[in-house]
């Protein structure tokens, strides 16, 4: 998308620096400060957390109070490194308007009227077998000895692993990276939009996804499961984790290799789980939070702050388990001493 439409199209961005025939290809965030990107940084906090990376030939649209404060030095270096740099009264505002038009130059790429195995747009290995009534969209690719049931939707620029199985009515959104050996189970959807609005004089104004989903090998998924594509980059699954039915994964999560979620736990979108962790039934994480490597939270627990490894959580808020339970007991004793 070449700067001159960006600036058109939102009118509020004042153009510091930039050659108005730069072209940019995608947003960014944190984790895709690739060149040709351009990102928005709406709080002193996020640009805390960007300003040691380096914005060679990145495009960045700060909010006018974040550029406010900042020290001259800080300004200079920006300068010398980004291709182009804007201001804007609300930084995340133009970031949720500027994803419409990023998404729809993505999407005229796709194909999911048509399918590809009749557009000859597909690699689809012999070896696999797929039953009737299964949708396969463009430029999706099927590696050996999979399994796929009837009702199966597998949109355009996907790809499944080896050895995977995909049971009746799943859905695998687009640009969905699926490992090897990934078992699917019933009607659970993949790389779904996260649930991302900013709220602005009245309106909820949607953030379009565009990150897709990265699940790696071994894992499975229970029935009627979702795990939401990411904004701007993907939402991570990592290898041999473990799903149970009913679990909902929100975008932008980073869950590392080995982790156990059992039946209707939710972890809020952009929060992070350490390598085998395990969450207990009907538990739950916040959104942004981060727990470490093999953690433990019992059902019905709600964790809303960052624990370190190793930690035994329970209760709402989850605390470590022992002083949960000695609170609970205290409560207890009180109640029945009156």
């Amino acid at each position: 998308m070449k700067l001159k439409e960006i600036l058109d199209y939102d009118k509020s961005i004042e153009n510091i620096q930039g050659d108005e025939g730069l072209s940019f290809l995608r947003i960014g965030d944190s984790k895709s400060l690739t060149p040709e990107s351009l990102i928005f940084i709406s709080s002193k906090k996020y640009w805390n957390k960007l300003q040691q990376e380096s914005f060679n030939k990145l495009g960045v649209v700060f909010s006018k109070d974040v550029f406010d404060s900042l020290e001259n030095e800080s300004i200079k270096k920006i300068k010398s490194e980004v291709s182009f740099l804007g201001i804007s009264k609300d930084a995340e505002l133009s970031m949720t308007k500027l994803s419409l038009p990023f998404y729809q130059n993505i999407k005229e790429s796709w194909n999911d009227e048509v399918d590809g195995r009749q557009m000859g747009t597909v690699d689809i290995d012999p070896s696999s077998w797929i039953a009737q009534h299964v949708f396969i969209g463009k430029d999706v690719v099927i590696g050996k000895n999979v399994r796929i049931y009837p009702g199966v939707r597998i949109l355009s620029g996907s790809s499944i692993g080896d050895d995977c199985e995909l049971f009746p009515g799943v859905t695998i959104y687009q640009n969905v990276k699926i490992g090897n050996a990934v078992r699917i189970h019933g009607n659970t959807t993949i790389g779904a939009d996260g649930f991302g609005y900013n709220f602005r004089d009245g309106i909820h104004h949607k953030l379009w996804h565009m990150g897709g989903v990265i699940i790696g090998d071994n894992v499975e998924i229970g029935a009627n499961s979702c795990v939401d594509g990411g904004t701007f980059s993907p939402t991570l699954i990592g290898a041999g984790s473990k799903f149970d039915n009913h679990v909902q994964v929100g975008h932008n999560c980073i869950i590392g290799s080995g982790v156990i979620l059992c039946g209707h736990v939710a972890i809020g979108g952009s929060s992070e789980l350490g390598d085998f962790t395990v969450f207990g039934g009907k538990s739950g994480m916040g959104h942004a939070m981060k727990l470490g490597k093999a953690c433990q939270v019992g059902g019905g627990a709600l964790v809303n702050r960052d624990w370190p490894d190793g930690s035994v959580l329970g209760g709402h808020p989850a605390r470590p388990l022992k002083e949960w339970m000695k609170g609970l007991a205290y409560v207890r004793n009180q109640v029945s001493k009156n």
